[in-house]
């Protein structure tokens, strides 16, 4: 008999990151009441500050390097109380401009370095340079007086120096932002972080998505004879610049798995919803006057239990009716490899069998997204039998792009009992191709600005765009 005993909760190895967690919290706190309840213009100087009383350091400043090594401090904290009165600023530039001057500070493989010196009092202690702008070497920020023990002495605090201080660049300042923006390159740096940074970060996400809303970009049937909107794209935009929230995807993609699926579901509750106070606005109710909205989705998501029901509520609670939702993959992300943390021996057949779950259940239909580019092949093409195929906007301004447009229309044509359609996005006034030759092409739906800008209402095409966009139809000049 065994005199081992074994107790049943789990602990895991420290993650190197915890103790620099109260650190990265001290910094936002700090940078949080800054922004609420100050009224200095005095931005660059008080972020020094945030840093300097966040470290325990006795000075913090920044030098700019003008040409030839001519290092200027551009911006300094104040000195601490208890620092040598006669010490100052020049002190600790004759200490750190022979190391500025050493390739090794801007050494792709580390965040700074550091120098150990004797104050006047006989304290040793700890200076950090951490380099700013490393590709450019113009900027290095100092960070005086720290314990010569202190665990800030690692990589990761440059790290966090570097991104906190960037962040604080932007303006206005928002915290939040300035937070993630941190977690997030300490993920790009290190691989992974401490499961509560993690989690500060799904948080910080899922925060940031509330803010998000939806706008509507129109197709159109393209026919002289019968130009009309024939379905509308859910397009994510930030409220303040309405733009698109660029941010929100690049941390899906840097973060995948939970965050990929978090923004998926929410965008698509969200999109289905406004797509349907739309249609209420606009007073198009009747079953004949309803297009078809196409709402995008990363192939991950869609192999996740989560996604899968969020669309059954959807379609139950009659948000949207099935026949007329289409979720667009985007050939920008690759097929998921794994499933539940087992890789997949056949992922392109898996997924294609997740897919037909979904239009056995559902009755939806699937569309393939940016054709043309990331992980576009004929062989993911033909295998998921879209609904339609839209070829990146990109493919106009390559040559042959005739011949590529001709090769994707011919492809999913060959599928006769039910052929994809074919729409061209991002056509403008600079296209570099006629509206003539798309149709002679076989290309029958584009989007863009020269059908309607994203809109955060929908509507009947005017009679003075249809003609507009039936005089260009009916022209062989480029737009």
């Amino acid at each position: 008999m065994s005199d081992v005993i074994l107790h049943s909760q789990t602990s895991y190895l420290h993650n190197f990151l915890e103790p620099y967690e109260f650190f990265i919290n001290s910094l936002i706190t700090r940078l949080t009441d800054f922004v609420n309840n100050s009224s200095t213009n005095d931005v660059a100087n008080c972020i020094l500050e945030i840093i300097q009383d966040s470290s325990d350091a006795d000075l913090v400043f920044v030098l700019r390097d003008r040409g030839q090594e001519n290092w200027l401090v551009k911006a300094q904290s104040n000195l601490a109380e208890d620092i040598e009165p006669d010490t100052d600023i020049e002190t600790f530039k004759s200490i750190i401009l022979p190391i500025i001057s050493d390739k090794s500070v801007f050494y792709p493989g580390h965040h700074g370095s550091y120098k150990i010196y004797e104050t006047k009092k006989g304290i040793v202690k700890a200076l950090v340079i951490i380099p700013l702008q490393s590709s450019q070497k113009t900027e290095v920020m100092v960070v005086c007086g720290l314990k010569q023990d202190s665990y800030l002495l690692e990589d990761a605090f440059g790290r966090i120096l570097s991104s906190f201080y960037q962040a604080c660049q932007k303006i206005p300042l928002h915290p939040a932002l300035v937070e993630a923006t941190i977690i997030d390159d300490l993920k790009r740096d290190f691989g992974f972080v401490s499961a509560s940074l993690h989690q500060k970060r799904f948080q910080l996400f899922c925060e940031r998505l509330q803010r998000m809303i939806v706008f509507f970009e129109p197709v159109l049937h393209l026919d002289s004879e019968d130009l009309f909107i024939s379905g509308w794209e859910a397009l994510a935009r930030n409220p303040d610049s309405l733009t698109a929230p660029s941010d929100l995807f690049e941390a899906a993609e840097l973060w995948r798995h939970d965050f990929m699926v978090e923004l998926d579901r929410y965008f698509l509750i969200v999109a289905t919803k406004t797509y349907l106070e739309a249609r209420q606005k606009a007073k198009q109710n009747r079953s004949h006057e309803i297009v078809p909205l196409s709402v995008n989705v990363y192939p991950e998501s869609l192999m996740q239990t989560a996604y899968f029901e969020t669309v059954r509520h959807i379609i139950k609670d009659k948000v949207i009716s099935p026949r007329n939702l289409i979720l667009e993959i985007s050939e920008k992300a690759e097929v998921p490899h794994y499933k539940d943390g087992i890789r997949l021996k056949y992922p392109l057949k898996t997924f294609k069998n997740r897919l037909l779950e979904y239009v056995r259940k559902f009755q939806i239909k699937f569309a393939i997204d940016d054709f043309g580019v990331g992980y576009s092949s004929v062989s993911r093409l033909a295998g998921l039998n879209p609904c339609h195929v839209k070829i990146d906007r990109e493919i106009l301004h390559h040559q042959p792009c005739d011949i590529i447009i001709r090769f994707v229309h011919e492809l999913v044509g060959a599928n006769n009992l039910n052929p994809s359609n074919v729409i061209v996005e991002g056509v403008d006034e600079a296209s570099p191709i006629s509206l003539q030759r798309l149709k002679e092409l076989g290309v029958n739906y584009i989007q863009g600005h020269i059908v309607g800008k994203p809109e955060p209402e929908i509507y009947r095409l005017s009679l003075e765009k249809a003609e507009l966009l039936r005089k260009l139809l009916l022209s062989n000049q480029s737009l």
